[in-house]
């Protein structure tokens, strides 16, 4: 069977030959990997500077202990593992703690631009809205309560997969993973506009404030769901499945070429 991240596969003889050093299987290994992890960080961390930091460290971290894999679990749970402990000790060092939600709505409310209208050319603009605060978002919850959702919600980690790299029984994965679904459903419902219609807040009224500091990054727009086919898509489903479709609605993103090309020199792989 095939050692399965994030949808990509590794196969069994890739992981044993990287293991042995081979220098191809090794490049083969942190491609697979290297967008799910970084899709992780991005999602634990919102920034993308700080994500490709962190993404970078858990690449090297799997790399450089890959004789440490014993083959008792699937690959990519030995992988998620590593990279999600990476990706907290990384929040810990900085001392990230959860941004409550009425510091994050009162955010939105300071910087909001109530006089604005939505328009068709600002498209782009708002679907960089909408992602940056959809992440930002996350940052409301607890460390336990954002990997849980980030990997069962977001990045669809089978829940036993799940479970198993985060230590946890498959009964307390399911109580963590729905605390994480009730938190994020009850912010997207007091928050976002685009979920919940009668909420205050809509992306066209922070496309202004949002420039002026700096938030937006024209490479996240590449991929993502217009919002006018999003708020139709979320109409149309049950409340408790919006907060599901609102995230997976945002594109998997690639990491830079630099970070991918660092972590080869730091490793001593040069390109095939």
């Amino acid at each position: 069977m095939s050692a399965a991240v994030g949808g990509l596969e590794i196969s069994p003889a890739t992981v044993q030959a990287a293991t042995s050093g081979d220098a191809e299987a090794l490049r083969s290994v942190i491609a697979s990997l290297q967008a799910p992890l970084y899709n992780l960080s991005l999602r634990m961390l919102a920034s993308r500077e700080d994500a490709e930091e962190a993404t970078q460290e858990a690449l090297l971290r799997v790399i450089t202990h890959l004789a440490s894999f014993r083959g008792e679990a699937r690959f990519s749970t030995w992988a998620w593992s590593v990279a999600t402990r990476v990706v907290l000790e990384y929040r810990r060092r900085r001392a990230r703690l959860p941004l409550p939600i009425e510091a994050f709505e009162a955010d939105l409310a300071r910087d909001r631009d109530d006089e604005a209208i939505e328009r068709a050319e600002d498209r782009v603009l708002l679907q960089q809205v909408k992602l940056g605060c959809s992440r930002a978002m996350l940052q409301c919850l607890d460390d336990e309560q954002r990997v849980a959702y980030v990997l069962g919600e977001i990045l669809e980690v089978p829940g036993p997969e799940a479970a198993e790299a985060l230590g946890l029984s498959h009964a307390a994965w399911r109580k963590r993973l729905s605390r994480a679904r009730a938190s994020v459903e009850l912010n997207l419902q007091r928050t976002c506009g685009v979920v919940n219609p009668a909420a205050g807040c809509r992306c066209h009224k922070r496309v202004r404030p949002a420039r002026r500091l700096g938030r937006l990054d024209p490479a996240d727009a590449e991929g993502t769901l217009a919002l006018g086919a999003l708020r139709e898509q979320l109409a149309g489903i049950e409340a408790l499945s919006r907060a599901r479709a609102f995230y997976r609605a945002d594109p998997m993103a690639e990491p830079g070429a630099a970070l991918v090309e660092r972590v080869r020199q730091t490793l001593g792989l040069t390109s095939a």
